[in-house]
């Protein structure tokens, strides 16, 4: 059941973003997958220094620092999602992540650690895995701003300028 569920973080959320226009997709697929770099790296920095382990949510055997069906899978998908809804909107965009982490940290996580898909090992608080994670919401917001402006479309010229 646990790589049912894996399997399904990893491919569903993919699958969901056929029902956004190729453009969108196209928009903040550079920002969710800046995101998966930042959350690659904020993975190895727990494991090296003890922050979490994430045993029990390997799928392929070889992912045991990084679960690839969250990051790859559900949380890069999210991003695009919730930037597809809220970007422009600073606050709102900032409200959002906020509920969302906090209802991931505080209601989805300890739900997936009573299955076993991932281990309750951490020696930080959770507040802080949260007040991190809206840390790195801030990064790429102001990531896609600067994403945004430098490939804006640049006006045509009229023959009278």
């Amino acid at each position: 059941m646990k790589q049912i569920i894996l399997w399904a973080l990893l491919i569903l959320p993919w699958m969901s973003l056929f029902l956004l226009k190729m453009d969108t997709v196209r928009r903040y697929m550079p920002v969710a997958l800046f995101m998966t770099i930042i959350h690659t790296l904020a993975y190895q920095a727990a494991y090296h220094y003890g922050w979490w382990k994430e045993a029990g949510s390997s799928l392929f055997g070889w992912d045991k620092v990084v679960p690839i069906p969250w990051v790859y899978g559900a949380y890069l998908v999210i991003v695009i999602w919730v930037f597809h809804f809220t970007f422009g909107k600073f606050w709102v965009y900032l409200t959002v992540n906020i509920l969302l982490d906090g209802v991931f940290m505080y209601v989805v996580y300890p739900i997936w650690q009573r299955i076993g898909l991932v281990s309750s090992e951490s020696t930080l608080p959770t507040i802080a895995i949260v007040a991190m994670m809206i840390g790195f919401a801030i990064i790429i917001y102001v990531y896609q701003l600067w994403q945004d402006e430098v490939f804006k479309q640049p006006k045509a010229k009229h023959i009278n300028d």
